[in-house]
């Protein structure tokens, strides 16, 4: 019975000696499928890229890209989780991760860039998790319209890094929200007033941190652009943010000026007008309306959402 014991004892001891080794192999040989990579990213803002302008100077002040976070993460493992400041002309920010461990077949990694993170109201950055990257949105509208707050950039790509190649790419950001810029010009001699300016059918509700495929139809909401006096012979612009959204029925611009007056954002000729019926994340609506208080001149409305610094398109006078 001793010598039985004996027996089984050795057997077991040589099991589980070669289950330990099991193991064992199996890391090296993953470890040895691996190599490092290294790739170089820019980030870019949104608004100058395609610009003629070298700097920043053509944003508005809150708009210029002040801090940029960037966290890069393979499935939900986040690798790197870094911030910078950004000087206050600066457009870019190239950065170089290193020691990347690959599979020799390269493998995806997603790369998540968000400038002026204050303009979030979210505090955890940190500590943040794959998953709730995924899941923020933006909810309080009024903070970025306060005149005093950083706009939000964001950016989310996937790179295919593969040990040996030259893994230099680019990431443009683009503004987390739209923008809508009214200039009015007075070309009478009298200075006039416009009153309860609002861009109606957009969306203040809520948006993902990162553009996702699908506009939002949320549109029940409005932007106060207020109250304004032109002095005679001259023209004020004025500006607020708002969700991207679409909108099926349209957009309108309304305001108190000798009358209520609706004026529908349209493009297209004056026999073919077609309503605007999104404005996505990034764009800018951009209204040129000239005051012709002198005269009684019937309106046609010429309307386009352009880039964040685009062209100034005209939009006749309210009757």
């Amino acid at each position: 019975m001793k010598k039985l014991t004996k027996k089984y004892s050795v057997q077991l001891a040589g099991l589980l000696l070669l289950l330990a080794l099991l193991p064992v192999s199996c890391i090296k040989d993953d470890y040895a499928a691996k190599e490092k990579a290294t790739v170089q990213v820019t980030f870019t803002t949104r608004a100058i890229s395609g610009s003629s302008d070298t700097d920043a100077n053509t944003l508005e002040e809150y708009e210029h890209m002040r801090t940029l976070r960037v966290i890069v993460a393979r499935a939900n493992d986040i690798l790197y989780n870094v911030k910078y400041d950004i000087a206050e002309n600066e457009t870019s920010k190239t950065i170089t991760f290193s020691e990347l461990t690959v599979d020799k077949a390269g493998e995806d990694f997603d790369f998540y860039a968000i400038a002026n993170e204050v303009g979030t109201e979210y505090s955890d950055w940190e500590s943040v998790s794959v998953e709730t990257l995924n899941s923020r949105s933006l909810r309080n509208i009024a903070t970025l319209n306060d005149g005093n707050t950083l706009i939000p950039q964001t950016a989310k790509a996937t790179i295919h890094v593969v040990p040996g190649n030259s893994d230099d790419t680019t990431i443009q950001l683009q503004f987390a929200v739209a923008k809508v810029r009214l200039t009015i010009n007075n070309t009478s001699t009298e200075s006039q007033t416009v009153s309860d300016i609002k861009l109606s059918g957009v969306n203040m509700t809520s948006t993902p941190l990162f553009a996702e495929k699908n506009l939002s139809t949320e549109n029940n909401g409005s932007v106060d652009l207020g109250d304004m006096v032109i002095s005679g012979m001259d023209s004020k612009t004025v500006y607020a943010y708002f969700y991207e959204n679409q909108n099926s029925s349209g957009y309108n611009l309304t305001a108190l000026w000798k009358k209520d007056q609706t004026l529908p954002l349209q493009i297209g000729s004056d026999d073919n007008k077609q309503l605007i019926t999104e404005i996505p994340r990034g764009k800018m609506l951009d209204i040129n309306v000239t005051l012709n208080a002198d005269v009684d001149i019937n309106p046609t409305i010429q309307v386009q959402v352009n880039e964040w610094i685009g062209k100034t398109i005209n939009v006749p006078p309210f009757k």
